[in-house]
């Protein structure tokens, strides 16, 4: 499907009327049960479009073209790989998306060829070249880096890790060993899960067996239902952590009881006075509250597509790749302040900063989301 103009009937004025809009790709690869993908994409894609035209900044309309389909790991690569060429045929200049790492890994190679430049949420290195740019929703190499220091802070001295059987699992798990044993974790047993919804009692089972300090889990999220279930069986209450699958706890009650008792990882952090100021913009103009990830994630690249466009010369693919690199020092409503974005000539990852990610946990009784604490561990709680 298409979107109209970012900005509204406001563009829309005499010295804009005969000028082309500035198309841009919106692919989303992951939906919900019932189809439908996250409200607050494409009114905040808009938000932001709409202050940078009425800024002068970028110089004509904006045009979103959003293509929303299954991909890895519920529906099929294909269907990303069609979806992303249909938005290089709609002369999308530079394209957001997509969300989960299979997808990107393997939609890297026609990210290349196409010299569009695309801003994606996967958070794996491998799936990152010329036209490959990342402000990952976390990231393969160092979750389990700060999962481990938390770990370590909690106390722990052994973790048994359930890793999802699946390309992105297998990237987290060698990304976990190095960091457990950086922390002087000792892994007691890992065990692979499917990566969908399935029965875990085995593999827990398996692992709580060696009797280890804590739990912890690398993967998508998907391989995360049904855990809790086999922990009750067991009447088995360990400290238990996860990736930044986390943030599912965030985007609905039934995610929240699922991961009720666990810590994980966000970008969410309340602290953070530019996402408290757009989210009471944001507020204002939609009439929702949206204290969660998702729609600062929305922000920030919103602000980094349109800077990406404000530069481009010409405008162009190529011409947006180097208009990104050149974004430096842009504070970002994600994670906690001071966090950052920038890219550059070869840097691709665009977060900067300790805790662009921080430790939160759901409440045993599922009652909340709240702060646990940050990497060196030295925050208290905070209203979730």
């Amino acid at each position: 499907m298409t979107h109209g103009c970012a900005t509204g009937h406001t563009c829309q004025t005499a010295r804009m009327s005969d000028i082309s809009p500035a198309r841009v790709g919106v692919l989303i690869d992951w939906l919900d049960a019932d189809g439908n993908y996250d409200e607050h994409i494409l009114p905040v894609l808009e938000m932001v479009a709409e202050d940078y035209v009425a800024r002068g900044i970028v110089e004509r309309p904006v045009e979103f073209v959003v293509r929303a389909v299954q991909g890895l790991p519920k529906g099929t690569f294909r269907a990303v790989r069609d979806a992303y060429r249909e938005l290089v045929e709609e002369d999308c200049v530079v394209v957001f998306g997509p969300q989960v790492s299979e997808n990107g890994i393997a939609l890297a190679p026609f990210i290349e060829a196409t010299q569009v430049p695309t801003i994606t949420l996967a958070g794996s290195e491998s799936m990152l070249n010329e036209y490959s740019f990342a402000l990952p929703s976390g990231s393969l190499d160092e979750e389990p880096i700060i999962m481990a220091r938390v770990a370590a802070l909690d106390g722990a001295t052994s973790v048994a890790i359930a890793f999802e059987d699946a390309a992105i699992g297998h990237e987290y798990l060698r990304s976990a060993r190095r960091a457990c044993a950086n922390e002087g974790l000792r892994i007691t047993g890992e065990a692979a899960i499917p990566q969908l919804e399935a029965d875990k009692l085995a593999a827990v089972e398996a692992l709580h067996a060696a009797n280890p300090d804590a739990l912890m889990h690398v993967g998508f999220g998907l391989g995360l239902v049904g855990v809790n279930t086999a922990l009750a069986t067991l009447g088995w209450d360990p400290p238990r952590y996860t990736t930044t699958a986390f943030e599912f706890a965030t985007t609905s009650d039934w995610w929240r009881h699922e991961l009720a008792g666990w810590i994980g990882l966000d970008q969410w952090d309340e602290r953070n006075q530019l996402a408290q100021e757009f989210l009471t913009a944001y507020e204002a103009r939609s009439g929702k509250r949206a204290d969660y990830f998702f729609p600062l994630v929305c922000f920030d690249i919103g602000r980094v597509l349109m800077l990406g466009l404000s530069q481009a010369r010409p405008l162009t693919g190529p011409g947006v790749k180097d208009s990104l690199e050149r974004i430096k020092m842009l504070p970002a409503s994600c994670g906690a302040p001071g966090t950052r974005i920038r890219f550059g000539r070869f840097i691709r990852q665009g977060w900067m900063g300790s805790e662009f990610l921080v430790a939160r946990r759901v409440l045993p009784d599922a009652s909340a989301v709240v702060m646990h604490g940050t990497i060196e561990g030295l925050v208290p709680p905070f209203a979730g």
